[in-house]
């Protein structure tokens, strides 16, 4: 027998809707992979399940993915946060058109997915949070309805992140070690296009970011495999500055040919962005990486200790005089088709 584990998490949440009022504008933001910043193909089913039973239940309103992307760049300019990952504050944030937003977190337990989900309603600050105990049979009979594969499967092929050892090694390298050598001095705004965070293999993604200043600029990916590609500047925008408080998309022109495709490597990739009012070392030296690109082949790549390595240098090198610096950095997920 079957058994949908998903409308129990909408009853753990206990949401109290009053079908007199005005319906309640919720979002479902990121569910995330344990203590990480990951995300799996679980936590792309987890918020489609909890859109749909929600979408069913009286009183409430469920805000479209891509309304809450552009919610979710308005949060940005109130506060230096993203509202749709599970833990940060949302105290005094304002934003027409939504009231709460659900997200959390899961992890395995034995024979058993533990979901931790938050509702963060928007005025006012208040968290609500849940835990809901399932089975991991249960999941599987819904990912798996022919029965086809079982729960350890499931494990391996849903709930937990591609290459999470390697991929988790390159966000402490990237995010908790060398970030901390970067000045914050230029105000940065990163994020994709759609406001996903996982793709699977063949999609395409694409990315846009603005900076509060004119500034030189490189887009970086840091694959889990330890290569580092560079995203921007690229074969079709070879100039590294940008103007002041103008969006740019990232490779380029949304046409074909301008498209990032996901493949392999698959895992969990820091997406980064440094920031310089001045060219320095490390932009001219990526200029002339890019300059060596083809059609065929339109993306430069180093490895990550050595871009990490210039990138240190150039930073030290200009902590005298009137350069100013920044980063801003955001987590893609990527999977091969199952």
């Amino acid at each position: 027998m079957q058994v949908d584990p998903f409308p129990k998490l909408i009853e753990d949440l206990n949401l109290s809707i009053s079908s007199e009022k005005e319906p309640i504008r919720l979002g479902v933001g990121n569910f995330l992979y344990q203590d990480t910043e990951m995300m799996s193909p679980f936590s792309s089913k987890l918020r489609e399940e909890i859109e749909m039973k929600l979408s069913q239940c009286n009183g409430i309103e469920v805000v479209a993915r891509n309304r809450l992307s552009d919610l979710e760049e308005e949060a940005q300019f109130q506060k230096e946060y993203d509202f749709i990952e599970p833990g940060t504050k949302v105290d005094h944030l304002k934003i027409n058109g939504i009231e709460g937003i659900v997200r959390g977190r899961f992890y395995v337990e034995g024979d058993h997915v533990v979901i931790y989900t938050e509702v963060a309603w928007l005025q006012g600050g208040k968290v609500d949070k849940t835990k809901t105990v399932c089975p991991l049979k249960d999941f599987a009979s819904v990912v798996y309805p022919q029965g086809k594969k079982n729960e350890n499967h499931l494990k391996s092929e849903w709930i937990m992140p591609q290459n999470v050892e390697t991929s988790q090694q390159g966000i402490e390298e990237v995010c908790q070690k060398n970030l901390l050598k970067t000045k914050h001095e230029i105000a940065l705004k990163l994020r994709t296009n759609d406001g996903e965070r996982i793709y699977k293999e063949g999609d395409t993604v694409s990315f846009r970011l603005k900076a509060d200043r004119n500034c030189h600029i490189a887009v970086i990916c840091h694959q889990s495999d330890g290569t580092s590609v560079v995203l921007f500047p690229n074969q079709w925008h070879k100039d590294t500055l940008i103007q002041a408080d103008k969006t740019i998309e990232v490779p380029g022109a949304q046409k074909s040919g301008f498209e990032i495709e996901i493949g392999e490597p698959f895992g969990s990739d820091v997406v980064q962005v440094v920031a310089c009012t001045d060219e320095n070392a490390l932009h001219r030296e990526i200029k002339d990486m890019v300059s060596h690109t083809t059609d065929e082949d339109p993306y430069a790549a180093t490895t990550r200790g050595m871009f990490v390595k210039k990138a240190n240098a150039a930073i030290q090198k200009s902590q005298t005089g009137k350069t100013q610096w920044g980063e801003a950095h955001i987590i893609v997920s990527t999977y091969p088709k199952q």
